[in-house]
């Protein structure tokens, strides 16, 4: 995870956003008043889809590079990326169309098994680390373990163990694949250390944000202390 820009509201929330979210309260309280009704629960979900407008979509790809927000995961090339929800539409309704609320996300990360529409607050060691309000390196370590060779999120404090667990951060597939990347940036850093330039430029490219994994590429970087940014 790597802290994140956020690039400038899409025009069509602009123009939209204040009108998308009213429709949808009432189509809320429609439905539940009248749970029964098929034709209500159609318009329900019809007001809340809105937010995955292609305008909406694109521009969440420039902002994450295609990228999950949460495990830097480049999944687009398998998978379509998810429009998520900081803070879930199911408990906060009225932020279901604000762009501040918006990140991408893989499918996994965002599943029911993972983030789902979980929220914790305070009192649970919550909320989840927001790259884009807050600089992950204050939650979390990025490392590889010497003896298994593996890439791994240490949380350093109390929020970024809820983000790590309850995101699945550290789940065994994303291990596997992310061990096999950070590995290669490894000796690319290692290379570099020892005077090839063309290894240094190559650490530095996966250390930019568009790069899979770039939290664990710029902790490589700093470790064999090679300035990484441009």
């Amino acid at each position: 995870m790597i802290k994140v820009n956020r690039h400038e509201k899409p025009e069509i929330l602009t123009n939209h956003a204040d009108d998308w979210r009213d429709a949808y309260l009432r189509a809320i309280a429609e439905s539940e008043a009248d749970k029964a009704n098929a034709d209500k629960k159609k318009a329900k979900k019809a007001a809340e889809g809105k937010y995955a407008h292609p305008e909406v979509g694109e521009q969440l790809k420039a902002v994450f590079h295609g990228k999950c927000a949460f495990c830097e995961a480049q999944t687009m090339h398998v998978s379509y990326p998810h429009i998520e929800h900081f803070r879930p539409k199911q408990k906060f309704p009225e932020l279901c169309f604000e762009w501040d609320n918006l990140l991408l996300a893989c499918g996994v990360c965002n599943s029911a098994a993972f983030k789902g529409t979980k929220f914790p607050d305070a009192a649970e060691n919550g909320p989840f680390v927001n790259p884009v309000d807050e600089n992950p390196d204050e939650f979390f370590k990025f490392v590889i373990d010497p003896i298994t060779r593996t890439a791994n999120v240490e949380p350093l404090n109390p929020r970024g163990s809820t983000t790590e667990i309850e995101l699945g951060l550290n789940r065994s597939d994303l291990v596997k694949h992310r061990s096999k990347v950070v590995m290669n940036i490894f000796w690319l850093a290692f290379a570099a250390s020892k005077g090839d330039s063309d290894c240094k430029e190559e650490l530095i490219k996966n250390c930019q944000p568009e790069y899979e994994y770039a939290a664990f590429a710029r902790s490589i970087a700093d470790r064999f202390g090679i300035a990484w940014k441009t």
